[in-house]
């Protein structure tokens, strides 16, 4: 590969993701040092409870005490931020690497301009502190988390279709919508996180879980544009 190629936007845009998951790690443990505590079942704790708190949390402008929480929240939002812009980025460019069969180009465009939607709802939920702009904070929540599932949905069937792409790709995305869909049901429909104790452990450690297989899915894709832009790149 030239360094001219090396280092295009485009080739970024395969790449970046991968360091800016493990940022946006980095940031978040350092935000949950730095959150002066408080869940929504026990306002009064002084920590950072994993398994009771929401990502979301996080960004709150005031604890549930109403203790000040800038820096945690100014870390928390802008690495959203962050992976917003990076995420629209990679599905920007993404559908280059489905050029070989026609159907599945066609159905990558699609699919990427609907998950450059979800990038935008992320970027959606790092402006929205949820004690301060609550209905906003859950419509972005609510679209980041739909719209990357129908965009998941279509990029099985275009991976599937694609000459560029191994199918164990298409296996990575069926796996990861599962989850995904599992998520949507739970947060839509399992027990609410401010009514007992029960309910907020599940739906936290549900988002959690959701979470890492982001962050797994989003290794495994950049790693798997990485090389085939480098194939499509030598040839």
């Amino acid at each position: 590969m030239t360094e001219n190629k090396k280092f295009s936007l485009e080739y970024l845009s395969y790449r970046l993701p991968y360091y800016g998951v493990i940022i946006f790690i980095i940031f978040n443990f350092i935000a949950m040092i730095l959150y002066p505590g408080g869940t929504y079942q026990n306002p009064d704790l002084e920590i950072y409870k994993f398994t009771q708190n929401y990502f979301s949390d996080l960004g709150r402008t005031l604890t549930m005490d109403q203790t000040q929480n800038f820096f945690s929240s100014f870390i928390f939002n802008n690495s959203l931020l962050m992976i917003g812009i990076l995420f629209g980025l990679f599905y920007y460019f993404l559908p280059n690497l489905f050029i070989c069969n026609s159907s599945a180009h066609l159905l990558s465009k699609i699919a990427s301009g609907i998950a450059i939607t979800s990038g935008i709802a992320f970027a959606g939920v790092g402006l929205t502190p949820s004690d301060l702009y609550l209905d906003g904070h859950m419509f972005f929540v609510r679209w980041a988390f739909r719209s990357f599932f129908i965009a998941s949905v279509i990029f099985i069937i275009a991976i599937y279709k694609a000459e560029e792409w191994d199918n164990k790709y298409s296996i990575i995305y069926i796996g990861f919508t599962l989850i995904l869909l599992l998520y949507i049901l739970i947060m839509d429909f399992g027990p609410k996180g401010k009514e007992s104790m029960q309910g907020l452990i599940i739906q936290v450690v549900a988002q959690k879980t959701i979470a890492m297989a982001f962050i797994i899915s989003v290794y495994m894709k950049s790693k798997g544009a990485l090389e085939i832009y480098k194939q499509k790149t030598l040839n």
